[in-house]
C-alpha cells in the first residue's frame, strides 16, 4: 500500500502547483465529515502522557539582544532520549509571572530561526509576552536526517503520508508541547493560567490537536493551517485535527487563513474543518496565499492573544 502514496502525493502536489486541482478534489476523510466520540477520543490521550517528574536538565547556549528582547537558546529533556531545542523571548526587564506562548513553526528546515518565526517572536515578545519558539522533531536543530530536502512531496513521501510513522511523530510533538508547558511554569517564569499555543502553517494542525487535548493551554491559534494540505492523502484517526478542533472549547480558539492559499484550500482544508469548532471562537480571511502573514495580521494576532490571556 505505501507504495502507492508517493506517486499520488506527488501528483497531487504538481496538479496544485499548476494550478489544476480544484479544492473540491482535494483529498478528505471521514473524520472531517464527522469527528469521533467522546469515548473514542478519550483513547486518543493515553498517547499523549509521559512522566512529568522526569528533570528537565536544562541546557543553556548563546544569547543576544533583539531591540530591547532577550533571545536565549537554550535546550530541556522532554521525554525519554528526546530533548526540546528551543529560543526564548523575553521582553527587556520583565519580571513576575508573565503571560507566555509557545510558538509552532511550519515545515521548512530552519525550523523555530526560520525569520517569520523569528519575527513573529520578537514582536510577541516586545508586546509583553514570553515566547518560547520550539522546534519540531526532524527540523531546526532537531534534524534527523528523515527530512533532506524538505520540499513538500518529500515531507508527504517520508512523514504526512505514513500514517504509523506521522501518528509518532505527533504524540511526540503534543509531548513536546506538553514538556515546554512545564518549563515554562518551573523555569521560564510563566503564569501557568496563562499559556497559549500558537503555530503557523504545519505547526497550526499541529496547535488543533495539541489545543484539544492539553487543556492547560489557555488560547490556541492556527495560522494558515487546516486539515490535509495539497500533499496528504491519509492519516490514522489519532492525528486528524478534526477530531481535536471541537474540543478546544471553552477555550478560545484564532485562524488566519488565506483566501488563495494552494496548501491549505479554503473549500476543502479550512472552512470544514471550521464547522467544527466551538465557540469562542474567530476566522480571519486575508486575501493572500500561503505564506507568513502581513504585518496587519500579524498585529491582529499579537492583540488577540494579549486579550485572551489579560481574560485568562
Amino acid at each position: 500500500m505505501s507504495h502507492l502514496r508517493v506517486p499520488l502525493a506527488a501528483g497531487v502536489a504538481l496538479l496544485a502547483s499548476a494550478g489544476l486541482l480544484h479544492p473540491q478534489a482535494a483529498v478528505t476523510d471521514q473524520w472531517l465529515r464527522r469527528p469521533v466520540d467522546d469515548r473514542t477520543y478519550a483513547t486518543f490521550l493515553d498517547f499523549f502522557a509521559y512522566d512529568t517528574s522526569r528533570a528537565f536538565d536544562t541546557q543553556r547556549a548563546d544569547s543576544a539582544d533583539l531591540e530591547g528582547v532577550s533571545q536565549v537558546r537554550l535546550s530541556f529533556a522532554s521525554t525519554a532520549g528526546v530533548r526540546v531545542t528551543a529560543l526564548l523571548y523575553r521582553p527587556a526587564g520583565s519580571s513576575g509571572r508573565a503571560p507566555a506562548v509557545i510558538l509552532l513553526h511550519g515545515g521548512t528546515a530552519p525550523g523555530k530561526e526560520s525569520g517569520g518565526i523569528v519575527r513573529a517572536a520578537s514582536v510577541m515578545a516586545r508586546s509583553g509576552l514570553t515566547v518560547l519558539a520550539i522546534d519540531l522533531p526532524h527540523f531546526g536543530e532537531r534534524r534527523s536526517g528523515v527530512l533532506t530536502t524538505f520540499t513538500n512531496p518529500e515531507k508527504g513521501e517520508r512523514l504526512y503520508n505514513q500514517p504509523p510513522v506521522y501518528l509518532a511523530w505527533v504524540t511526540q510533538v503534543v509531548k513536546d508541547i506538553g514538556r515546554s508547558y512545564d518549563w515554562l511554569v518551573a523555569e521560564g517564569g510563566a503564569d501557568p493560567r496563562r499559556i497559549a499555543l500558537v503555530g503557523f502553517s504545519r505547526g497550526g494542525v499541529l496547535a488543533f490537536i495539541a489545543g484539544g487535548a492539553d487543556r492547560r493551554l489557555a488560547a490556541v491559534a492556527s495560522i494558515y493551517g487546516g486539515h490535509f494540505d495539497a500533499v496528504e492523502t491519509g492519516h490514522l484517526a489519532a492525528a486528524c485535527p478534526a477530531n481535536y478542533i471541537g474540543r478546544i472549547a471553552p477555550r478560545p480558539l484564532l485562524m488566519v487563513n488565506g483566501t488563495n492559499d494552494q496548501d491549505f484550500f479554503r473549500e476543502s482544508a479550512v472552512e470544514p474543518l471550521w464547522r467544527h469548532a466551538r465557540q469562542p471562537r474567530r476566522i480571519i480571511w486575508a486575501e493572500t496565499g500561503h505564506q507568513f502573514p502581513l504585518p496587519e495580521h500579524l498585529a491582529m494576532l499579537v492583540e488577540w492573544v494579549r486579550e485572551q490571556l489579560r481574560q485568562s
